[in-house]
């Protein structure tokens, strides 16, 4: 019997706005920069949440670049994230794929991009101003297939890794490109006769924290993930503007558990819809609950009245009941359950 693979559940509490996915994905259009001989696509799939980008063009260096590209338009500083990757062995030895951040579409407008070779160079290529040549700064790795670019002002840092490996990184100071830029993933397969083709996984963009921000008072919004715990691979499963906190699996696999603003909820993963879970009087739950290991109950911990706001810890059944409480004093948190 062939075993079914493991996933892992990830709470993403996003830094500020991450960009929601759509019918198209994150980015607002897709084409070609410069004269490519051979027209490129980038084809978004819904429901492994990935982007498969076909590119041709001669090069993106010197004074001039030829590409194909998915893009949005983004103001302020951003954290730009995904794993990458070939398809097929290539011709050029030198094609390229990775996050390009550009002032505009010409083919020689000043531009950043955290790129990865065809022979595994690992870079952070750049042009300072429109037709000005390309410059470029080695990674100290090569072969990296998580690309991470980030910008604060006008100081935009690389972090590449090979997946698994810690991130290395390179800065690159004072390129000034405009508060408002365009950014998405690109391949270009240095040889203008040819279309080199690339997919793109776990793509992120990630809008961080104004410095004003509160934590605990402030809440910036949600996403619950679920990871492939052999690949890496993960997709984004249910969205929220407010606070959602420590999903858990139910016993048969088809729904999450979490809470949210004192409730807790059941999350279906086939429907894609959330309901809440009836708890009586406990209305102020937090993050700590968890399921029996039979998956006929659930432990909560409810901030009470009679506990002058403490928490205490209750069990109920996991449709839902009324709680019974298992702890007279307070606080008391829930954080395990034995397997017996």
């Amino acid at each position: 019997m062939k075993r079914p693979r493991p996933f892992w559940l990830i709470m993403t509490l996003p830094l500020q706005a991450v960009f929601a996915q759509g019918s198209s994905g994150l980015f607002q259009a897709n084409g070609d920069v410069g004269a490519v001989k051979h027209a490129g696509s980038a084809v978004y799939d819904r429901v492994e949440q990935t982007y498969n980008l076909k590119g041709s063009g001669t090069n993106l260096w010197f004074d001039q670049d030829e590409f194909h590209w998915a893009w949005t338009s983004i103001k302020g500083d951003f954290i730009l994230r995904t794993h990458a990757r070939f398809l097929g062995a290539g011709v050029d030895p030198h094609r390229k794929l990775g996050w390009m951040v550009r002032a505009g579409q010409n083919g020689q407008a000043a531009y950043v991009d955290g790129t990865v070779h065809g022979d595994g160079l690992t870079s952070l290529q750049f042009r300072r101003t429109a037709g000005a040549d390309t410059e470029e700064i080695k990674s100290s790795i090569t072969g990296a297939d998580v690309i991470q670019l980030a910008r604060l002002g006008n100081t935009y840092t690389l972090s590449v890794a090979r997946y698994g490996e810690p991130f290395v990184t390179s800065t690159l100071k004072d390129l000034a490109l405009g508060d408002e830029v365009l950014v998405g993933l690109f391949v270009c397969a240095h040889n203008a006769d040819v279309v080199e083709e690339a997919v793109f996984s776990n793509v992120r963009i990630i809008k961080p924290a104004p410095s004003t921000l509160v934590p605990y008072r402030d809440y910036l919004g949600s996403h619950v993930e679920v990871m492939d715990v052999e690949t890496g691979h993960r997709r984004i499963v249910h969205s929220a503007p407010n606070s959602l906190q420590a999903p858990n699996w139910t016993s048969d696999g088809t729904s999450l558990i979490y809470n949210s603003e004192g409730l807790l909820y059941r999350f279906n993963l086939t429907s894609g819809q959330s309901t809440v879970l009836p708890t009586d009087f406990a209305n102020k739950n937090n993050n700590d609950h968890v399921l029996s290991f039979d998956g006929t109950q659930i432990g909560i911990s409810h901030h009470a009245t009679e506990a002058k706001g403490n928490s205490l810890v209750y069990v109920l059944p996991v449709t839902g009941g009324t709680p019974r409480k298992i702890t007279p004093l307070g606080p008391s948190y829930l954080h395990g359950w034995s397997p017996d």
